[in-house]
């Protein structure tokens, strides 16, 4: 298990804005996938001075076990909006970040999804299209363990 500190997150942080918006640009709006990428997703949306950040709930850890994915609370999206970036984390297994691209872009249709995370595991079902790290371990996170 490695220990992800805030300094690293920081660093992270922006070198992920700085990919993002150098390819992108500012996106009309975040979803933060949640709660994983809650921190991110904020981090990212202060940078940009973008205040359309939504959130929906992918669940599908239990104790460590990836189990059924249930999917919640999915935002509507106005849509005069073009380009949304989909923000968690980590891709693990990819299989909840692929479930909810499809969900999303077939609720929306004329809209740009792009996704991006920290960490991205190369055996995962889906590439985020922006990401820092390649994990070889489990990550414990400063917000998951800092708090306790």
């Amino acid at each position: 298990m490695k220990y992800y500190p805030y300094e690293e997150f920081l660093s992270d942080a922006r070198e992920l804005y700085s990919k993002i918006d150098n390819k992108i640009g500012k996106p009309d709006a975040i979803i933060a996938i949640a709660r994983g990428g809650l921190t991110i997703a904020h981090m990212l949306s202060l940078r940009w001075d973008l205040r359309e950040v939504y959130t929906l709930n992918a669940i599908s850890y239990h104790n460590g076990t990836q189990g059924e994915l249930i999917i919640k609370n999915i935002p509507q999206i106005p849509s005069n909006f073009k380009n949304i970036l989909i923000v968690d984390e980590i891709v693990d297994s990819g299989k909840s970040l692929k479930e909810i691209v499809q969900t999303l872009s077939n609720l929306n249709p004329n809209h740009n999804f792009y996704t991006c995370a920290i960490f991205q595991k190369s055996t995962a079902q889906i590439q985020a299209d922006f990401f820092i790290k390649a994990p070889e371990d489990w990550i414990d996170f400063f917000w998951e363990r800092d708090m306790f």
